[in-house]
């Protein structure tokens, strides 16, 4: 699910549309019984930093777009999930489900912040750490935008470079909750981890695992791989997901569609132009796990497309009337 503190935009578009679309073919061609889970992060570095430059609550921001990104989906014509979880409605089984990892003895407070073990969980039995993109593994660019932007002062607190926040320690004038280890926030990488295995353990699957987990191609490395190792070492299990779909990037003008490069096309502003037939056309030609060219040439063949079944759709009915 998205982390709400922005519009959202085509690159979004095109992860959801096409995840949307694998959905419907699991249920309406495979006869899958299909429970989708989304997980809204509605606390979080840019969250927070974008409301101190608005001056408003992170409350506000966040479901503020919340409410926008659910409009989106619906302009888009994209299922709703089956169930829907906030971060902030999760912080009780957040802190229970940190704790359980330390007693494990793969994590460990440090200044108030509380960070998971990595060299201990890969050399515990059973485990292996960053399954998805073992060449990123000691990527440390990666590594410090997994932690975020306003967490940057602490890495001083871990054992190890490659630890990662499961609790940061809250600052002055940040939101914080209760702890035993005094106030604080979620990391980002915690945050799915406990709350699909919670949906999912209550639905009685075994250690709260899944089949599936989608999610942008650039969130492999740190994101998922600490998602499953946070899930593992909690659980026990070998392995939490059995498999990923990643959607593949949005480019424009040869660029990959983003807020931080200022780059994008909101939702909002594409459905002022195309349909969210045309759009559909547009992310269905192509494979959903490549990068694509977002731009008139690709929608001109969507349109073309269109035109194409419609125009049969209504051959046929015009057949039939006869």
């Amino acid at each position: 699910g998205p982390t709400v503190y922005d519009a959202s935009h085509m690159g979004h578009a095109r992860t959801y549309l096409g995840f949307d679309i694998i959905r419907r073919i699991l249920t309406n061609y495979f006869g899958y019984n299909v429970t989708l889970c989304m997980n809204i992060t509605d606390i979080d570095d840019k969250i927070i930093d974008r409301a101190n430059t608005r001056g408003i609550s992170i409350t506000e921001l966040s479901r503020k777009y919340e409410q926008e990104f659910h409009e989106d989906m619906e302009q888009l014509n994209v299922l709703p999930p089956d169930v829907l979880t906030r971060v902030t409605e999760y912080m009780d089984d957040i802190v229970t489900y940190i704790n359980d990892i330390i007693i494990k003895g793969l994590a460990y407070e440090s200044n108030g912040s509380v960070y998971f073990a990595v060299e201990e969980f890969s050399s515990a039995a059973n485990h292996q750490y960053c399954k998805l993109c073992p060449e990123q593994v000691n990527n440390a660019e990666l590594l410090a935008e997994g932690e975020g932007k306003l967490t940057q002062e602490f890495t001083s607190d871990k054992r190890s470079p490659r630890d990662f926040a499961l609790w940061k320690k809250s600052k002055s004038g940040e939101p914080s909750w209760s702890s035993p280890w005094g106030e604080g926030r979620p990391g980002w990488h915690i945050e799915c981890s406990v709350m699909a295995s919670d949906v999912f353990t209550q639905m009685g699957i075994p250690d709260g695992r899944m089949d599936i987990h989608s999610g942008g191609v650039d969130l492999k490395f740190p994101h998922h791989d600490n998602e499953m190792a946070q899930a593992e070492a909690h659980s026990g299990c070998a392995q939490w997901v059995n498999y990923f779909v990643h959607s593949g990037h949005l480019h424009i003008q040869g660029l990959k569609m983003s807020k931080s490069l200022k780059n994008f096309i909101t939702i909002r502003q594409a459905l002022e132009i195309n349909t969210a037939r045309q759009i559909r056309f547009c992310f269905l030609k192509h494979q959903y796990n490549a990068p694509m060219d977002y731009g008139d040439n690709t929608l001109r063949g969507a349109m073309d497309t269109e035109k194409k079944f419609v125009e049969f759709f209504h051959n046929v009915k015009a057949a039939l009337r006869n």
